[in-house]
């Protein structure tokens, strides 16, 4: 099932949640889209080699955004979703992962989440927005769980 996520629905505290509950439903690698511009780039650096020992080679991944409809799928650059990486995540986007720091350093956005090498969510961090792919009984529990979804939003498709 394919619902949407809203970041005037989510509070930065709850997408961390979201997160781990990903983690712990068998989420095992994620991609982040980093800009280094001007003077940034030393936090970046430290930011994305402290990310090193996560890292999995390139392989093709579905993205939610693309300069054209053929490049949805492409080569992507991985690392391991573990409470780990999750921590550091955190502490470079201190306002969630809908949110980046216009820049910042790290400048850091457009998350995505992959359970088996198949695509469970991801955010365009500049949209606002962002996609979950669950299973009914997911679905459920993040219903139990008072999590906030929609049906769609008209910024963001999948």
């Amino acid at each position: 099932m394919v619902r949407y996520l809203a970041k005037s629905d989510i509070t930065p505290e709850q997408s961390w949640k979201l997160l781990t509950w990903c983690l712990e439903r068998g989420a095992d690698e994620f991609t982040v889209d980093g800009l280094v511009a001007g003077t940034e780039g030393p936090r970046s650096a430290a930011f994305f080699a402290s990310l090193d020992p996560y890292g999995r080679p390139k392989a093709p991944r579905r993205r939610l955004s693309a300069a054209t409809a053929n490049e949805f799928v492409r080569p992507t650059p991985l690392w391991v979703l573990c409470p780990d990486t999750v921590e550091l995540l955190r502490n470079a986007m201190p306002d969630g992962i809908f949110d980046y720091q216009a820049g910042g350093d790290p400048w850091l956005e457009d998350l995505a989440v992959y359970r088996g090498g198949e695509f469970m969510m991801g955010v365009i961090t500049h949209e606002d927005g962002g996609v979950l792919r669950v299973t009914p009984a997911e679905l459920s529990e993040l219903d139990r769980l008072g999590f906030p979804h929609r049906d769609d939003v008209p910024w963001v498709g999948y």
